[in-house]
């Protein structure tokens, strides 16, 4: 029985049930989203880029909050897709501008109206007064720890990276012990 209670303090630790929710909400939107092939973090990719063509890698890892890892893969897989186009940027030739090809804005509309239902059905296991506490109780969590993504400063170029930053997402990790010898 001692072992069952750990695994119920367990269970009831923020981050778990955090994690849990995550683990739900990636499930139902790939069981919507299923016959357009499309995760979402690729459906936030897109998302963004119809809304601020032009930005670059960065950016779109900071405004989606996918780490640098992550943003490349997904940039690679919507670009083998060619659902996305990339350019050189004018004032710096070094930077690549990201932007959704013809076939990206119309992938992107045609799996809109499945994203919206893989959102409402997140919340629907809940009555309408819980379903706006919850996602308040969350804004609240991620503003009290100063992990609000600040998409102005991010767009303006005026970013400073924060402590949840996960674009820095490597620097918060321990490091391995190094041996002697």
């Amino acid at each position: 029985m001692e072992k069952l209670s750990l695994l119920a303090d367990l269970y009831r630790r923020p981050g778990f049930l955090l994690k849990r929710c995550q683990q739900v909400a990636a499930a139902i939107f790939i069981e919507e989203c299923r016959e357009f092939n499309i995760t979402s973090s690729q459906y936030s990719a897109l998302y963004v880029l119809h809304a601020y063509p032009g930005i670059d890698q960065i950016a779109l890892g900071r405004l989606t909050g996918l780490d640098r890892s992550t943003v490349g893969l997904v940039i690679r897989l919507l670009e083998e897709r060619k659902l996305i186009e990339r350019s050189a940027n004018q004032r710096d030739k070094r930077r690549m501008q990201l932007k959704l090809s013809a076939a990206g804005e119309q992938l992107l509309a045609e799996v809109s109206p499945a994203a919206q239902r893989a959102r409402e059905r997140v919340l629907a296991v809940l009555p309408d007064s819980m379903q706006a506490d919850l996602v308040r109780l969350l804004e609240a969590f991620l503003e009290k720890h100063d992990a609000v993504i600040d998409a102005p400063a991010i767009l303006e170029g005026k970013h400073r990276p924060g402590r949840f930053d996960f674009t820095e997402a490597t620097k918060a990790l321990p490091r391995p012990a190094r041996k002697n010898g």
